[in-house]
């Protein structure tokens, strides 16, 4: 196995990188978005203002250039061990050329501040670097210090910022890019 597959092996907790392949990074279990995951996501996005519904992540997953994300609560089963694990956190990207914009990304609030969105974003990125991605743009509402903070953790840096973007509730738009062009991930 070469250095570069190693080191992406062991970014995403050893699991294989691919369409299919899902990893388990701290508590939680990150891989791709399915359709059957569409209404425990829209729940999750029902508790986040202008969250997406139903209708329109099924619409964007539908999308060819679309790149939704799933990070399951790990150590969770349902009582009879027949349902999936509970989706903890989703990430919606779009990735054009070498260009993936983040459009959401969304924790449910019983799993908040336990590194679901850490995870799920650390996965996100190998599968798109992987994909030939170099940069990662996103908005964070001003308001918003907790992923305002995340994102600085995880290399994000300030490109400007959009006033009265918001409107439910009221706030500016803080504009971040990360430049993926220095992983070393392996090609799917």
């Amino acid at each position: 196995m070469s250095a570069a597959a190693q080191a992406a092996r062991r970014a995403q907790g050893g699991a294989p990188q691919g369409e299919g392949a899902s990893a388990k990074v701290s508590a939680f279990l990150c891989r791709a978005m399915r359709a059957e995951d569409v209404p425990a996501c829209a729940a999750v996005e029902a508790a986040v203002p202008d969250g997406w519904n139903a209708a329109a992540l099924a619409e964007e997953l539908a999308q060819p250039a679309a790149r939704l994300f799933v990070a399951e609560a790990a150590g969770a089963q349902t009582p009879n061990g027949a349902s999936p694990r509970p989706i903890a956190a989703l990430a919606v990207f779009q990735l054009v050329c070498e260009e993936a914009s983040l459009y959401t990304i969304s924790t449910a609030p019983a799993l908040r501040r336990q590194g679901a969105a850490r995870a799920l974003l650390q996965y996100a990125f190998a599968q798109l670097a992987a994909e030939g991605a170099q940069t990662v743009f996103l908005e964070v509402r001003a308001q918003n210090g907790a992923a305002r903070a995340l994102y600085a953790s995880l290399g994000f840096v300030q490109t400007g910022m959009r006033r009265g973007f918001y409107t439910n509730p009221r706030d500016d738009a803080v504009l971040l890019q990360k430049s993926l062009s220095g992983m070393l991930f392996a090609k799917a």
